[in-house]
C-alpha cells in the first residue's frame, strides 16, 4: 500500500505587506540600532520577496511587546488558520472528520498547550480517539518530518488517514531591539500562513504525490546554525551565515546517499533522472545553492521561487505551499519521480522521494 499526499489547502491571515513597505517601516529602527542603511536596503532588495502576509496589522510590530502579548496574538490567529485550512482539506479530499485517524501538526513560532490539534479536533468534530502528534520544535524542516512520519504510520496500519496541519506566524518573533544581522534578515524574509493536507493509502482521484521513501540527516556540531532563543521579550531568531556553506558542502552527498539506497519498480534511482523538485524556499541564497549543488535548471526551482516571492519563508508550511503550487499547475507526468527537501534546526535535512500520481 502506498501513502499519498493530496488535498493541500492554504490559509492566510488578513493582513499583507509589500517588501517595500516592510523596508520603509523597519528602516529607521535598524539605522538607530547602528545598521548600515545600504545593508538594510540590500537585504530587502535581494530577498526575492514581493509581499508577505502578517498575523496582525503592520503597526502591531512597531511597538515593543513582550512574550505574553506576542504569544497571545499567536493563540488568537493560529487556531483560526489551522481550522480553516484543515476543514478545506477534508472537503477537498472528500473525507469526513470521522475518517481521520491521525493528526500531525507543526508549528515553531508560538506556544499553545494544548496544541493546535486539539483546537482543530474540537472545531471539526474529529473522533475522540484520533491520534494527535504535535511537532513543535523542528522548525522549517517540520513539514517534511510530518510527511515522513505520516508515511510510516500509514504503512504500519493500512486503511488509515492522516491530516497534516502546519501553521507558522514568524512575524510575531520580530524583535525591534535585536540588532543582529540574523534579525534583519528574518524581518525581510519570513511570512505568516498555514497549510493542511491529507495523507492516505487510498490512491486519490486528483493529482497527488506518492511518498516513496524518507530520510532525515542530522549534522553534528551544528546547534548554533538555526533556531530560536526564548527570551522574556519573545523568540529571538538564530540564523547562521554558515547555512549556505553547509548546503554547498554536504547536501549533494546526502541526496545521492539517500537515492543510492533506493530502487523503484526494481530500477535504481539517480538524481539526474528526477523530474521535479519540492524545495523549501529558505531564502534566495539558499535556493540558489540548492539549484547549483543539485545541478538543476532555474525551471526546477520556479515553484519554490514563486512561493518565496508571494508569501516569504513560511517555515514548516513552506513545502506544502510549494507542493500545492506544483500540483495545481497540472504539468506533472504520472509516474515521474521527484525530491522533496527541507532544512531546519539541528542542523537537519529532511529528504523524501516522491512520485507523481
Amino acid at each position: 500500500m502506498g501513502a499519498y499526499l493530496h488535498s493541500i489547502e492554504l490559509a492566510l491571515p488578513a493582513h499583507a505587506i509589500s517588501a517595500a513597505d516592510a523596508q520603509a517601516r523597519l528602516h529607521d529602527g535598524f539605522v538607530t540600532a547602528g545598521e548600515d542603511p545600504s545593508v538594510i536596503e540590500g537585504v530587502f532588495q535581494n530577498a526575492g520577496i514581493a509581499q508577505r502576509y502578517l498575523a496582525k496589522p503592520p503597526a502591531f510590530y512597531l511597538e515593543q511587546r513582550g512574550l505574553t502579548a506576542r504569544n497571545g496574538a499567536y493563540g488568537e490567529v493560529a487556531p483560526r488558520l489551522a481550522i480553516e485550512a484543515a476543514g478545506r482539506a477534508l472537503e477537498a479530499g472528500g473525507l469526513t472528520p470521522d475518517d481521520i485517524d491521525v493528526v500531525i501538526d507543526t508549528s515553531c513560532t508560538g506556544v499553545l498547550i494544548p496544541a493546535l490539534d486539539v483546537y482543530v479536533a474540537n472545531a471539526l468534530g474529529l473522533r475522540k480517539d484520533v491520534r494527535r502528534l504535535p511537532l513543535t520544535e523542528a522548525g522549517c524542516a517540520a513539514g517534511a518530518t510530518a510527511l515522513g512520519l505520516a508515511r510510516d504510520l500509514l504503512g504500519a496500519q493500512p486503511g488509515r488517514a492522516a491530516l497534516l496541519i502546519s501553521v507558522e506566524l514568524p512575524s510575531l518573533t520580530l524583535q525591534l531591539q535585536d540588532t543582529s544581522r540574523a534579525n534583519l534578515v528574518s524581518s525581510a524574509i519570513f511570512g505568516d500562513g498555514a497549510a493542511a493536507a491529507l495523507v492516505t493509502d487510498r490512491p486519490p482521484t486528483q493529482p497527488a504525490l506518492e511518498l516513496l521513501a524518507h530520510r532525515a540527516v542530522l549534522f553534528p556540531d551544528s546547534l548554533d546554525v538555526m533556531g530560536f532563543d526564548l527570551k522574556t521579550e519573545g523568540f529571538r531568531i538564530v540564523l547562521s551565515p554558515r547555512i549556505p556553506l553547509l548546503v554547498k558542502r554536504h547536501l549533494r552527498d546526502e541526496v545521492e546517499a539517500f537515492l543510492g539506497g533506493l530502487a523503484v519498480d526494481g530500477a535504481p534511482v539517480a538524481l539526474a533522472e528526477l523530474g521535479f523538485f519540492v524545495l523549501h524556499p529558505g531564502g534566495t541564497k539558499v535556493l540558489d545553492n540548492l539549484r547549483d549543488v543539485l545541478e538543476l535548471d532555474e525551471a526546477d526551482v520556479r515553484h519554490s521561487r514563486g512561493v518565496l516571492r508571494d508569501y516569504g519563508n513560511l517555515s514548516s508550511a513552506s513545502v506544502f505551499f510549494v507542493a500545492e503550487r506544483l500540483l495545481a499547475e497540472g504539468a506533472l507526468e504520472p509516474g515521474a519521480l521527484g525530491l522533496l527537501c527541507a532544512m531546519g534546526p539541528g542542523f537537519t535535512v529532511e529528504l523524501l522521494l516522491v512520485r507523481a500520481v
